[in-house]
């Protein structure tokens, strides 16, 4: 299992750096050469094809553009799920308009405690 200091070091990085809008702390935690996927990722390269970012330096760009096209939108950590090397935050997106959106990213983590892997997911009714 993740250790918790481990852990908790990842919430607090992605909760301060999203609420406070500061692209150091949420990037602080990426290895280099982390793996990033999101449904947003298609639409900000205008690459229907492209579902994933490789790289510190896509991801911070990603982040930053994010950053700056949705100001005022807050995060809440709703919980967190740990496994052997694996973090998943469950969370809801507070929208500006007041809308909300829930979500959970998965992320795998590296022996060092740096994030290999990061996976954005958001909430969707079954179609049955």
């Amino acid at each position: 299992m993740l250790d918790e200091q481990t852990v908790q070091k990842l919430l607090w990085h992605w909760d301060e750096g999203w609420n406070s809008g500061d692209l150091d702390t949420i990037m602080s935690p990426f290895a280099t050469d982390v793996l990033f996927s999101s449904p947003f990722v298609p639409k900000l390269t205008g690459d229907p094809a492209r579902l994933a970012l490789e790289g510190a330096g896509a991801l911070r760009d990603y982040v930053r553009y994010a950053l700056e096209h949705a100001p005022g939108i807050r995060y809440t950590i709703d919980g967190s799920y740990s496994g052997t090397d694996t973090l998943v935050i469950v969370y809801t997106c507070h929208n500006p308009d007041g809308s909300t959106r829930n979500g959970s990213d998965f992320m795998r983590v590296h022996a060092d405690g740096t994030v290999a892997e990061w996976r954005c997911h958001y909430f969707r009714e079954p179609e049955l």
